[in-house]
């Protein structure tokens, strides 16, 4: 069974964490398959959004399978298949994975199937768009084992999420529910688990509907200005908009509106 099921429906990669059974834990497989999963999502242009979720219907991500990952990045362990040699070989690899190096450009959506806990809660912070199913629990408890959530969450948390929400979850270690995510920004929406894939799909297809280049411009600018001064921010995003506006898409969406029919957006 594959560590990741990847299933390209039209315009739309779905990604699907698949260890239920090892409560969707990071393994070295897993580290593997979905850093390949992002590369073809980022190079494939007929691929305009992302989807992620997980098998199963009590996680979605709790971390990762330290027993297995651990001892090989230790030297506690020699690499003894082709993919543990590939693991070791690649010092980015959780960077690749939690989308830090290099970013991506094209919208995420998150369907969060359960608890997601350490590097699941660090995971979908590399994502957009995050609906919750009611059940879903989130946490970053690193610091009860001696550690920190080094992937990625000491930045992005504070910067995603107001001081005290965010300071909340990274020194306390204790289980945030879905409701109380929804408050604090964590995730976008909170439905039943029956709704959930349902509703994925509709962000999913919303987002199928828009020009691409538009897209990926608004995410583009949105990452690479966060922390800039205001006036290296708007130049950067005038140059965005810039080069959108000279793309042939900009011209078919007003054709369209004038026309009264669907625009048809081919990313160029």
């Amino acid at each position: 069974m594959s560590a990741i099921v990847f299933d390209k429906r039209g315009q739309q990669a779905w990604i699907t964490l698949n260890r239920p059974q090892a409560k969707n834990m990071i393994n070295g497989e897993m580290f593997l398959d979905l850093a390949d999963a992002w590369q073809e999502v980022r190079e494939d242009d007929d691929i305009r959004v992302a989807v992620l979720t997980a098998a199963g219907d009590e996680d979605f991500c709790c971390g990762g399978d330290l027993a297995e990952v651990i001892p090989l990045w230790t030297g506690a362990k020699q690499p003894q298949t082709q993919a543990e040699e590939r693991l070791l070989a690649d010092p980015l690899i959780t960077d690749k994975i939690m989308l830090k190096a290099p970013p991506l450009y094209k919208p995420v959506i998150a369907a969060i199937n359960g608890r997601a806990l350490g590097g699941g809660t660090e995971l979908l912070q590399a994502t957009d768009i995050r609906i919750a199913a009611e059940h879903a629990q989130f946490s970053l408890p690193e610091p009860k084992v001696g550690v920190v959530p080094g992937a990625g969450s000491m930045v992005r948390l504070a910067r995603q999420l107001p001081w005290a929400h965010a300071m909340k979850i990274l020194l306390g270690g204790e289980l945030v529910g879905a409701s109380e995510a929804l408050i604090m920004g964590l995730v976008s929406e909170v439905v039943t688990q029956g709704e959930l894939l349902a509703r994925a799909e509709h962000y999913a297809d919303n987002v199928c509907r828009q020009a691409p280049l538009a897209l990926q411009a608004v995410k583009r600018t949105a990452l690479e200005t966060h922390t800039l001064p205001w006036a290296d921010a708007f130049q950067f995003e005038m140059e965005q908009a810039a080069h959108v506006m000279m793309s042939k898409d900009a011209r078919e969406g007003p054709r369209a509106f004038k026309e009264k029919r669907e625009p048809q957006f081919r990313g160029e």
